[in-house]
């Protein structure tokens, strides 16, 4: 009796330790560039009205995204085009796999 009760106990305490997002699918899954372009609008947006961006990039032309790696770590680059632009033509915004945004340049680097 006392073997069953010490199985029960170790089977039923390991099950407790397994909850939500404990599964073998690590992270968020992965964007589609459509997605990109229109978080890449939102992020400009963002930035013309935090005084980062001139008010020129509210016409930017969508260019691509691809996928590109830094430093081992694979992220999203979308590249916005304004021909108006003051400080560069090209705007290069990078984001995780799943999205996120990371940060913003002129030089794509």
């Amino acid at each position: 009796m006392k073997t069953f009760i010490l199985f029960a106990s170790l089977f039923l305490g390991t099950t407790s330790f397994a909850g939500p997002g404990h599964g073998h699918a690590h992270g968020a899954p992965a964007v589609s560039q459509k997605e990109l372009q229109s978080k890449g609008l939102y992020h400009i947006d963002r930035l013309i009205k935090a005084g980062k961006l001139d008010s020129s990039w509210k016409v930017s032309r969508f260019v691509s995204s691809e996928k590109k790696k830094f430093s081992g770590h694979t992220e999203w680059v979308v590249t916005f085009e304004n021909a108006k632009s003051v400080k560069g033509k090209n705007l290069y915004l990078f984001f995780r796999m799943s999205g996120e945004f990371v940060a913003a340049n002129f030089t794509g680097k």
